[in-house]
């Protein structure tokens, strides 16, 4: 047993080396891979049968491919599930279950990433359990939403609310699909149970060109668009590797060649990203999880999984689309269960800061985080005002709209983001305060005055014009 092990161990390893990559890394791949044959095994034994067989079909595998990854810490994905389990069965449906979700969930994943965490990326057993963490809280969410009125509940809402609580098999088959559980996306659970029940059986059924199946074909097609974007990081990242952003000969350049080459480096680091989130979802298509209803024509949409909006990530201009367009359901998913279920606040500025502290707390613990979420909202605040003051400017509208300019907006806006979209990334993937700070001082800070300054002098205006307004008339009485 020992040594069958330590030869798979070696056989990795050596994969590894020669690619320049660690074996986590490239178990996580294999795993992301064998998603493809598993869809076709479903597919092909288990399709409209029980579904207690598909709960352990997908069970099985995903725990298999966990301690192919991580060996026995899949013990703790296990007791989380057990825990979420247990209150779902002592108040279900009630606000206590989902505070007693957010608390045990968040908890467990906070002291995962105290024990497993280092000064860099690591592939470990708290990779997959983050994921878990919002699909455990989203479906405690979708049970209490389920005990209301449906007048009572928004459309999103409606489409995801559970009127009862799953079994346990039910909840393992939904946690543990191999489509979803080490890298995401993130689905609700009624999406699990109408795939496993048969809901989607005539889309599935639905056959394409050559004669296959059209879910199998949009699969592949997604794939080859993931591998294509893991090749490209692999052959670019060797020459544009983070660490330059922090070497003696990276401070020495001139700030426009600085700026420029780190807007090289995020967009080569972000592939890594776009490659794991379009292999993960292909296996999903395969599936017919992805399975999203049809569009005006008639045609079936599998876009119910989508991480990435390729087109629309790819020909952004502004930093809103870039946001809207990458780790589509991760954001989906904190606008539904944090984001709008905050309006009570009644400060919109308030909720997304609460937001984005959640997604930054969500995806670890080091400063970097933090700091790289913070910059999204100052970012976000200033695209917002400047488009809104150019739009109730009539002239300014006229000029920049005027089809002799709109070719030289286009660049500058393309430049722009080009350059300015990896000042926050830097920070996400450096981690630490001693070597983000580095880096954001080789280029003097330029994005934090621009963005945070222009937050602060907006703010300040504001409140002056507020206090303009408000300048009550007393009437004086004659004495």
């Amino acid at each position: 047993m020992d040594n069958a092990q330590n030869a798979r161990q070696g056989i990795i390893y050596q994969i590894a080396v020669y690619l320049g990559t660690s074996d986590c890394a490239i178990r996580l791949l294999l795993s992301l891979l064998l998603g493809y044959p598993l869809a076709l095994c479903h597919r092909w034994m288990l399709r409209g049968k029980n579904p207690v067989f598909q709960h352990l079909f997908f069970t099985a595998c995903g725990i298999s491919l966990l301690y192919f990854n991580f060996g026995w810490d899949v013990c703790h994905s296990l007791a989380n599930i057990l825990m979420i389990y247990i209150v779902l069965l002592a108040c279900g449906g009630t606000k206590l279950s989902v505070l007693l979700a957010f608390i045990i969930n968040m908890s467990y994943l906070t002291i995962a990433y105290i024990v497993t965490g280092t000064d860099g990326y690591d592939i470990k057993w708290s990779t997959p359990h983050c994921v878990l963490c919002l699909r455990l809280i989203g479906l405690t969410f979708d049970i209490y939403d389920g005990q209301k009125k449906s007048d009572n509940l928004s459309e999103d809402q409606k489409t995801s609310a559970i009127a009862r609580c799953p079994s346990l098999i039910e909840i393992f088959g939904f946690t543990y699909f191999f489509g979803g559980f080490m890298v995401g996306p993130q689905f609700s659970i009624r999406q699990y149970l109408d795939l496993v029940s048969g809901v989607y059986e005539d889309a599935i059924n639905n056959v394409g060109a050559m004669s296959l199946p059209q879910c199998i074909l949009e699969g592949v097609q997604r794939s080859l668009f993931g591998l294509g974007y893991l090749v490209m990081f692999q052959l670019l990242s060797m020459y544009i590797p983070t660490e330059f952003l922090l070497s003696d000969e990276y401070s020495i350049l001139p700030l426009w060649q600085k700026l420029l080459y780190a807007g090289l480096w995020c967009k080569v680091y972000l592939y890594k990203y776009l490659s794991v989130f379009i292999l993960s979802e292909a296996s999903c298509i395969m599936t017919g999880l992805s399975y999203n209803g049809k569009d005006k024509n008639g045609n079936n949409l599998w876009d119910g999984c989508c991480n990435i909006y390729l087109k629309k990530y790819e020909s952004a201009t502004k930093f809103s689309d870039k946001i809207q367009s990458f780790n589509v359901n991760t954001n989906r998913w904190m606008a539904k269960y944090i984001f709008k279920r905050l309006r009570f606040l009644g400060n919109k500025n308030i909720s997304q800061c609460t937001t984005l502290f959640y997604l930054a707390w969500w995806h670890g613990i080091f400063s970097g985080y933090f700091m790289n979420f913070s910059l999204e909202f100052f970012i976000m605040k200033f695209e917002k005002d400047v488009s809104t003051f150019i739009e109730n400017n009539t002239f300014l509208c006229s000029i920049v709209n005027h089809p002799l300019v709109l070719p030289v907006k286009w660049m500058f806006c393309k430049l722009w983001l080009y350059i300015f979209l990896g000042y926050p990334l830097s920070a996400f993937v450096m981690l630490t305060y001693s070597r983000w700070l580095k880096f954001y001082s080789s280029i003097y800070f330029i994005g934090h005055v621009i963005f945070c300054g222009w937050f602060v002098l907006a703010t300040g205006v504001d409140v002056i014009r507020n206090c303009g307004k408000q300048s009550p008339i007393h009437d004086k009485k004659d004495s």
